[in-house]
């Protein structure tokens, strides 16, 4: 196999990303080209207005394609929003053989694909998670293997079609086709998940600015995809409302400088309490009651309008509870479905709030178990500007397109049948599936 040019974007709620890449067999895809612009028209993982977003989009990928020197024809696109959901399933067929081919694989997932499907929704993904051959389970790499009964364990990704058709129609109004959509927590395992942690069992959570992804892995596979409509956007705006604040651009400042304020030295409390007293004075100038006296800190440096000062116990207090309230709907979405966000190899988190001082301790005091921030590896070249854990999303798209898959693909963009774009991929998903 040649040198492979890879598109992807990751169209979140507060940015577009787009990244180019090469890929050869063998090595790891290197990014040539990258660029990231400010999300428009982008609304909880939704297209709002298609104008807007198509010129987001445009913004990103021309810029990505200026850096790679190359145009692109196509790109696998991120997928996310509150309707996600999921369904685990299983089928099984007689082998055709005395061996298991890979057509009888092709058929057993046939099989399984044909679950009732919500109305005004689309199969996003099939993803085996285990064959059973005759009576023996457990089993990740079928072909060869001799048998009567092959029997297969998958988890399926559900997507409304409108989600998609609406993305689709902004990327192809660029004339760039869609190769593939891909939900945002699939893509997440590919860039910060290892092997271990799968096979002990772990949770993603990838809370991005106006929703919060979650996938679930037992026993080497995913058991769990889903998401609640709850980001980080939604601290920022518990900061204005909290802290009577008059702009949300000044209680973005807040939470971005969440550290520098967490990491400042506290107002002496002698001249901590003068200027309380100055502040009474001004009765036309409301403040919000701060806590704390003891931690109080000058913010002047931030230029925000009509407050000085915070007390940083206060601030982590607002901080915290969304994160509780976040991680609270996260473990009730993934219960209904029969299973646990916590899990022996914790919690993996993502998303800028991630990288908030002290979430992944608060992570770990609510939920009970090991939590880490993820940072996305895999991918070569290129790769300084996309290295936090907010970018683990387009590494793992880039992953992904790169072949790198456990998944036997349901359905193309453009509505290829089952068969159409599997047949020559059957070998190589094999490949990686888990161990």
């Amino acid at each position: 196999m040649g040198k492979r040019v890879l598109g992807a974007i990751d169209i979140g709620s507060s940015k577009i990303t787009a990244v180019i890449a090469t890929s050869e067999e063998g090595s790891a895809p290197k990014v040539i080209g990258v660029a990231s612009v400010p999300a428009k028209g982008i609304k909880k993982g939704l297209v709002i207005n298609i104008d807007e977003a198509v010129n987001s989009i445009a913004q990103a990928l021309s810029g990505a394609e200026r850096m790679a020197d190359v145009t692109i024809g196509s790109v696998v696109v991120s997928v996310s929003g509150k309707a996600i959901t999921s369904k685990n399933n299983k089928a099984a067929i007689a082998i055709t053989h005395e061996e298991v081919t890979s057509d009888d694989v092709l058929r057993v997932i046939e099989v399984a694909k044909t679950v009732p499907v919500p109305q005004g929704y689309d199969i996003l993904h099939i993803i085996p998670r285990e064959y059973t051959i005759d009576a023996q389970n457990g089993i990740k790499y079928p072909i060869g293997m001799s048998g009567s009964r092959l029997e297969v364990d998958c988890h399926i990704v559900f997507a409304p079609s409108s989600i998609t058709k609406n993305l689709a129609k902004c990327v192809q109004k660029l004339g760039i086709s869609v190769e593939s959509f891909v939900f945002a927590g699939w893509a997440d395992a590919y860039s910060v998940l290892t092997d271990t942690e799968k096979e002990l069992g772990v949770s993603i959570v990838d809370i991005g600015a106006g929703t919060t992804d979650i996938m679930v892995f037992q026993e080497g596979g995913v058991v769990y995809s889903g998401s609640i409509p709850v980001g980080g956007a939604n601290i920022t705006i518990d900061l204005a409302s909290v802290l009577g604040l008059s702009s949300l651009d000044d209680a973005e400042k807040i939470k971005m400088n969440f550290k520098k304020i967490m990491d400042a030295e506290p107002i002496p409390e002698k001249e901590n309490k003068t200027k309380d007293t100055k502040e009474k004075k001004e009765k036309d100038k409301p403040k919000v009651k701060d806590e704390s006296e003891e931690d109080q800190v000058d913010i002047r440096d931030l230029n925000i309008s009509g407050l000085e000062k915070v007390s940083q116990s206060f601030v982590e207090k607002i901080i915290r509870a969304r994160i509780e309230e976040i991680l609270e709907l996260s473990r009730q979405d993934v219960g209904r479905a029969g299973f646990d966000l916590k899990m022996p190899a914790g919690v993996v988190l993502l998303g800028g709030t991630s990288k908030l001082p002290k979430v992944a301790t608060m992570v770990k005091e609510y939920i009970g178990s090991s939590a880490r921030v993820g940072l996305p590896h895999g991918l070569e070249g290129m790769t300084e500007e996309i290295t936090g854990p907010e970018y683990a999303t387009i590494q793992g798209l880039i992953l992904y397109s790169a072949g790198n898959t456990e998944e036997v693909s349901a359905s193309s963009a453009e509505g290829e049948g089952f068969f159409g774009n599997i047949s020559s991929k059957v070998k190589s998903i094999f490949k990686s599936l888990f161990p």
